[in-house]
């Protein structure tokens, strides 16, 4: 596991400072410095944004590679919560946005509402099984594999 996030933070790196050579570092006037004049958004202020930006990526890639490592399931686990994770976003979106900033797109809607019932009912069912499911394997007298590449 720490070999995979090594290797995906440098591919995500590598991959990010190739495109701030070739494409942002041509852009730079048009698309970073005209629009933060027109914000009368200063430097200080950027670079806090992208400091925030760049610790909330590092929260979220630790949190989802622990959830692959111990949570139960994996990855199917992980896909489960980020499902949970997007509804969770209509509502803190709508919270905060509505009717504040942008269009009627920030607002919560039914059909937004009917997918977030979607995804938690999902993510309940999803729970209940792996629930039962762990207690089955565990009248069975299953061992857990470790593997020592993990460590």
């Amino acid at each position: 596991v720490k070999m995979n996030c090594a290797v995906q933070g440098i591919v995500a790196c590598v991959a990010y400072l190739l495109w701030q050579i070739i494409y942002t570092r041509q852009h730079f006037q048009e698309s970073i410095l005209e629009p933060m004049k027109v914000a009368n958004t200063t430097y200080a202020y950027a670079i806090f944004i992208l400091c925030t930006i760049a610790v909330s990526n590092l929260v979220h890639a630790l949190t989802f590679f622990h959830t692959l490592k111990y949570f139960q399931g994996g990855a199917t686990s992980a896909g489960v919560m980020k499902g949970l994770q997007a509804v969770l976003v209509f509502v803190v979106t709508s919270w905060f946005y509505c009717g504040r900033l942008g269009g009627s797109e920030m607002c919560f809607t039914t059909l937004k509402f009917m997918s977030l019932v979607i995804v938690v009912g999902g993510v309940i069912l999803y729970g209940s099984a792996t629930s039962r499911s762990n207690l089955e394997h565990r009248k069975g007298n299953y061992e857990r594999i470790n593997d020592s590449a993990d460590n």
